[in-house]
């Protein structure tokens, strides 16, 4: 579960990878699953 800002809700994301930050921290990137805003975990 990750949270849209967007939605202002916690939903489910699709297509998620995972991905290195500029800082070299990991984090998980997804697609919300109803509007379709870019999130990170």
């Amino acid at each position: 579960m990750m949270y849209c800002v967007k939605c202002r809700a916690k939903r489910e994301g699709k297509d998620a990878q995972a991905v290195t930050m500029k800082n070299g921290k990991m984090a998980t990137k997804a697609v919300c699953e109803v509007c379709g805003t870019t999130m990170f975990k």
